[in-house]
């Protein structure tokens, strides 16, 4: 077992490379084509969508993950379709917040139609997400990460072939028809996974039942989003300007690439630890091994290219990103060991634990750069993140040693 998740994970980990290397290469020409401030209001964006989309998800895929590893395969595909049902219901309330958001607060209102496409995305997100489901329970991430880089090709490779001026409506419009092409193929990838997929009605009882299960998931998803991607990019605009949130934000896409690997590599054995193997014990000790040894590569790294990788991707400018980036490789540390142990307890049915331990690290996180942004900038909120995640990953480990 432990082998084909490790085999997993290195597909992913391929894939994720391949991706990484889109995603440098289109951050590279956005930071380029788009300026500094139209780049930070990119950066404000797609913070704020990322708040809406973990509302869309609120904690479903990762427990009808959970669900399906214990199912037959009869009873998965009934679960897959129920469970889509409750992601687009979940989704419409994303949406409907979202469109709230775009009249009602003023940091969008000189862009509310780039807003309003981009926001569209949410839906075909969710589509992705339910496909996702399915790929991980059956141990098929090929077919998962397959998508995951076709997505980013369509766009980079019309970005590249472009050669006229961007705006922000038409790098949110591109994204929208590339997501849109990329589902469509994942759709017919899903028919080589569950040939006797079929589509359902919606079952009231059992949508209702499953939201109730996975709420204090989707709570902390949202909770863990906000210290995660949103709170320290709202600060630095209101405190700062959105310059400021330019330089940050492409640090903080650098370091977000960096924790991929971690979440693919526990992606692979979370049905593992969810499902009735006996084996869980040897492929904890092993996974932490893998996840040290990763760390142990990739922080002395990353410290030492941080000015070349800032250099390549944004040219000159963005300097006080370095330092930034440098920083952020202290939470790092920390968010590796966080999603194995979390993860895990999420497997032994510690959502509920979860959400807690999230409320008190949004508390920190929200208080750290309230306090210190003003005073201490980009650099501050950088520590702060260090800090939200090193009280995250204490708090998991207490957990997750009482729930043993």
């Amino acid at each position: 077992m432990l082998k084909k998740s490790l085999l997993n994970t290195w597909v992913q980990i391929v894939a994720k490379g391949i991706t990484v290397l889109i995603s440098l290469i289109t951050t590279g020409l956005l930071t380029r084509k788009l300026g500094a401030d139209v780049y930070g209001s990119y950066i404000l964006v797609t913070s704020v969508l990322l708040l809406l989309d973990s509302i869309s998800d609120f904690g479903t895929k990762v427990i009808g993950v959970k669900e399906a590893s214990r199912m037959d395969s009869k009873e998965r595909n009934q679960l897959f379709m129920q469970v889509t049902w409750a992601r687009l219901l979940t989704t419409l309330f994303a949406f409907v917040l979202g469109v709230i958001l775009i009249f009602n607060w003023g940091g969008f209102t000189e862009i509310k139609s780039e807003v309003f496409v981009a926001l569209l995305m949410i839906w075909f997100t969710s589509v992705a997400g339910s496909l996702e489901i399915i790929f991980q329970t059956e141990l098929r991430m090929d077919l998962k990460v397959l998508i995951d880089i076709i997505f980013p090709l369509l766009f980079l490779t019309v970005l590249l072939v472009w050669h006229d001026p961007i705006t922000l409506m038409w790098v949110f419009g591109v994204y929208l028809i590339a997501r849109i092409l990329s589902l469509s193929i994942g759709w017919k990838l899903l028919k080589k996974v569950l040939s006797g997929f079929k589509l359902e009605i919606l079952n009231k009882k059992f949508v209702l039942n499953f939201l109730k299960e996975s709420w204090p998931m989707g709570v902390y998803m949202l909770i863990f989003t906000g210290y995660d991607r949103a709170i320290d990019s709202l600060m630095i605009d209101k405190f700062l300007g959105v310059k400021e949130v330019a330089f940050y934000g492409l640090a903080y896409k650098i370091y977000s690439n960096m924790v991929q690997p971690a979440y693919y590599f526990v992606n692979s054995i979370f049905p593992v630890f969810s499902g009735k193997s006996e084996n869980k014990k040897n492929l904890f000790k092993w996974s932490t091994w893998i996840v040290l040894g990763s760390l142990i590569v990739i922080i002395p790294l990353a410290y030492w290219l941080a000015p070349l990788m800032i250099k390549i991707l944004a040219g000159n400018g963005y300097e006080s990103s370095v330092i930034v980036l440098r920083i952020l490789l202290i939470p790092l540390f920390f968010s590796y060991i966080n999603h194995l142990f979390g993860f895990i307890l999420i497997a032994k049915g510690g959502q509920k634990q979860i959400l807690i331990l999230g409320l008190i690290t949004l508390v920190v996180n929200f208080t750290g750069n309230l306090l210190v942004i003003p005073r201490f900038g980009i650099v501050g909120a950088a520590w702060v993140t260090g800090l939200s995640e090193a009280v995250a990953c204490g708090l998991t480990i207490l957990a997750l040693k009482k729930a043993a």
